[in-house]
């Protein structure tokens, strides 16, 4: 031994407290002038690698709280533990750690996941009979797929949606694996077909009473009475409502107007200012689309609604007072939150404990709107038997409006059905029966399962799908949205694959 020096290395805690070890480390000299090296130094590599400044099993801890945390939350827990480390160490510790070698499933199921809704997406492969995610593929284009898939020769069978870049990418990169479509896909294509055609035939749903403070929607009525009522006060938001309606009105004529004038659907749309899936709606809607009932938001008056109305029986109906009651009993919400719940039923009650001016604000008659084409979508496709009452009547309800919807339900069972039994024998058949009887929206549905004809009959007759997919996604959204801003490619890859 020629010399020492001494290394300093951060272990793992004891009771809660930082650990460091200090290792005196043997040092040689090389009397050999024609060695290029002239000092040696002992290492130790079951403890610490070369030039490291923390011990194997350290690291190791506080990879696996990066995995499991990520950067910040990581950081916070580790300290929490008696490792005092930064989000920046934990990230650089995740990326120098080497993911695990991706192994060829026989059975590969692919979807596109979400970077940012709308705009940008990327892709996840599992594998089928081993549960288990096996990569991420930055976009959802088709020669990403092939690169992936040629690379990694051997694949049997491919479980996809019905994407054509996802078809086109399994065909060119493993030509002799069988594609198989999803179900949940196929029944999902279904729908937003059937969503067009009844955007289409609006005139056929039926109208729905909405009560003002609920948006369950009650048995169908009649079409309201157009004879023109006393005209008296309404709300402020009913008066907003119908200002709203009348923009959408007034660009719906619009819309109506340059197409009559020739114009196409991407001129109408940079005209006009709108999505060009707004402007087609316009366009193949017979009536002016109106709004359907949207769903009531939860409130944080919900949990005093009760003790509310007790005192608003007890004539006690001044704003001020009831708030600041509710502040004694916990609320957090604002004043004027209360006071619009209040003006409501003020508005509905047939007299008031106090005086008002002019002339009494009278409440609006309930909204009688009409189904709305999405909510009367799902009753075409699902089983007749779970259907409520009151959806059973408002699907016999559109049923009874033409022979043409009618058929249109009947089409869409057979096919619900026979994905349902696995009866792929039966397909042909029912697109022969779209071919004569359908309306152009299943038509059109119709010919897009013709061009992808074989992935869609393994659908049916064979039992992978992407269930188990969209689970993964589920659990990937989870790591991503835990990562707030700093879900790169390479870091959700790896803790999304080490996960598994």
């Amino acid at each position: 031994v020629h010399s020492h020096y001494r290394r300093t290395l951060a272990d793992l805690p004891c009771q809660g407290r930082a650990v460091q070890l200090w290792l005196t480390v043997r040092r040689f000299f090389c009397v050999n002038p024609t060695c290029s090296r002239k000092t040696f130094a002992e290492q130790m590599p079951d403890v610490a690698p070369a030039y490291a400044r923390r011990t194997l099993r350290q690291k190791k801890t506080l990879c696996e709280i990066a995995f499991a945390f990520g950067g910040r939350p990581g950081a916070r827990l580790a300290c929490f533990l008696g490792l005092p480390i930064s989000f920046w160490t934990l990230l650089r510790l995740l990326r120098q750690t080497l993911a695990a070698p991706v192994s060829t499933p026989s059975v590969l199921g692919v979807d596109d996941f979400a970077w940012r809704k709308g705009d940008r997406y990327g892709t996840i492969l599992v594998d089928l009979q081993a549960h288990r995610p096996i990569d991420l593929l930055p976009d959802r284009e088709a020669s990403t797929l092939r690169a992936w898939l040629s690379e990694h020769s051997g694949v049997e069978v491919i479980s996809r949606d019905r994407a054509g870049a996802y078809a086109n990418g399994a065909k060119q990169g493993a030509p002799d694996a069988v594609q198989v479509a999803d179900r949940y896909h196929l029944v999902a294509n279904l729908r937003e077909t059937l969503q067009r055609l009844l955007d289409r035939k609006r005139s056929c749903l039926p109208f729905l009473a909405v009560s003002q403070s609920t948006s369950t929607l009650e048995a169908p009525l009649e079409l309201p009475s157009e004879e023109p009522e006393e005209a008296l006060p309404i709300t402020r938001a009913d008066a907003i409502r119908q200002e709203r309606r009348g923009k959408r009105y007034e660009r719906y004529q619009e819309v109506l107007t340059l197409h009559q004038q020739g114009m196409g659907v991407r001129a109408i749309t940079r005209q006009v200012d709108i999505s060009r899936n707004t402007v087609r709606r316009y366009l193949h809607a017979e009536t002016f689309p109106e709004q359907g009932p949207r769903r009531k938001r939860q409130s944080r008056l919900d949990p005093y609604l009760p003790y509310l109305r007790e005192r608003w029986e007890a004539r006690c109906q001044n704003a001020a007072q009831l708030y600041r009651e509710l502040k004694d009993r916990g609320y957090r919400g604002s004043h004027t939150l209360l006071r619009a719940l209040l003006s409501d039923w003020r508005a509905n009650s047939p007299t008031t404990a106090r005086r008002t001016r002019g002339t009494k604000r009278r409440a609006p008659a309930p909204a009688a709107r009409r189904l709305s084409s999405r909510q009367a979508s799902f009753l075409f496709v699902k089983q007749h038997e779970t259907l409520t009452p009151t959806q059973q009547h408002a699907l016999e309800h559109i049923c009874q409006t033409s022979d043409e919807m009618k058929q249109t339900y009947e089409l869409s069972q057979q096919f619900v059905s026979m994905l349902r039994k696995r009866q792929a024998e039966h397909l042909d058949g029912w697109l022969e029966q779209v071919r004569e009887y359908g309306p152009r929206e299943l038509a059109g549905f119709a010919s897009g399962i013709r061009r992808d004809y074989q992935a869609v009959r393994a659908g049916i007759s064979r039992d992978e799908s992407n269930g188990q997919v969209e689970g993964q996604i589920t659990r990937l959204k989870l790591i991503k949205r835990q990562m707030y801003g700093r879900a790169k490619f390479d870091l959700l890859r790896l803790r999304v694959l080490h996960a598994a």
